[in-house]
């Protein structure tokens, strides 16, 4: 599932960037409710978010805040449970609150990346590798609660591509700019055309682990979306092939720099030796937890 993300862009900027990226026809784009968008490093469900959506009567983009948490269009009164993700196995499969706006109120939700927790409760922060801006398929809805009109949303949700089944077995749905039109014109209803859209993200990704304080909605700060370790805890890190000559390279370098002359010899052939050993020959190595055993599970 998709629970946090981080849009932590004014108005101004999202525009902007929107634009620059082909999502959107210019940089003065009409901003439905603009004023209850809050830039956050720590969206949570409720918080009212940027989207985008093609308006029916013009069948041209605009822009919309839209509260996240689905709420039928049928409802009169607010309920207990509002979807913040919609499965495509819902969508596809059965009957659902969903059905009429996956026909007609589709939309892209727009972040700068999210957040998602791993099986030991660890925090990631995911984006793309190339800094786009992260294209959420959504589906939204307007419903008359205590006549009042409220506009909700809701992310859809697939399975995880085989690199971030790392961290998750779900992900969000995340589209290229390219996609953007098809996806929400009203014109087109509900079809294969559609569906093949909503298909785990293929590009590269960058994730690395952060805070737990990001559980919290009370915290905001650009320090929720920072590395823990750039180095112990990038999962990209962790993917790349380890070059052990390269190790024990600065393992010389580090026993050099602290040995006088005359025991330089001496201490590299130890510490070749044991690394070698610890590598290789040590009959226990393989009931020692390894730090990238965890990316060898799904």
């Amino acid at each position: 599932m998709c629970g946090r993300f981080c849009c932590s862009l004014n108005t101004e900027e999202l525009r902007n960037e929107l634009h620059e990226e082909n999502v959107l026809p210019d940089r003065n784009t009409e901003w439905v409710d603009q004023d209850s968008y809050r830039p956050s490093f720590n969206v949570c469900p409720s918080r009212s978010i940027p989207a985008v959506l093609e308006k029916a009567q013009t069948h041209t983009k605009i822009m919309q805040s839209m509260q996240w948490g689905f709420i039928p269009s049928w409802l009169k009164s607010n309920p207990y449970s509002k979807p913040i993700n919609a499965r495509i196995e819902t969508l596809t499969e059965k009957s659902s609150m969903f059905d009429k706006s996956k026909n007609a109120n589709r939309c892209i939700i727009a972040a700068e990346g999210f957040f998602e927790w791993n099986r030991k409760k660890q925090a990631f922060f995911i984006k793309r590798a190339d800094n786009k801006m992260m294209l959420f398929a959504g589906l939204y809805s307007t419903a008359y609660i205590d006549d009042r009109s409220v506009t909700t949303c809701t992310l859809i949700t697939t399975a995880a591509s085989e690199f971030f089944s790392k961290i998750h077995d779900r992900m969000p749905v995340i589209l290229e700019p390219d996609n953007v039109d098809a996806w929400i014109n009203s014109k087109v209803f509900w079809s294969n055309d559609v569906i093949k859209l909503l298909k785990p993200f293929d590009g590269e990704l960058n994730c690395h682990q952060v805070t737990d304080k990001v559980g919290s909605v009370k915290n905001d700060s650009p320090d929720l979306v920072q590395p823990l370790d750039e180095r112990k805890s990038s999962i990209s890190h962790f993917l790349k092939p380890a070059r052990i000559k390269d190790e024990i390279s600065k393992d010389l370098s580090s026993h050099v720099g602290k040995a006088t002359s005359s025991s330089t010899a001496t201490i590299a052939q130890q510490a070749t030796k044991k690394r070698k050993k610890s590598v290789n020959d040590d009959p226990n190595a393989s009931k020692t937890p390894r730090i990238t055993s965890f990316f060898d599970k799904k």
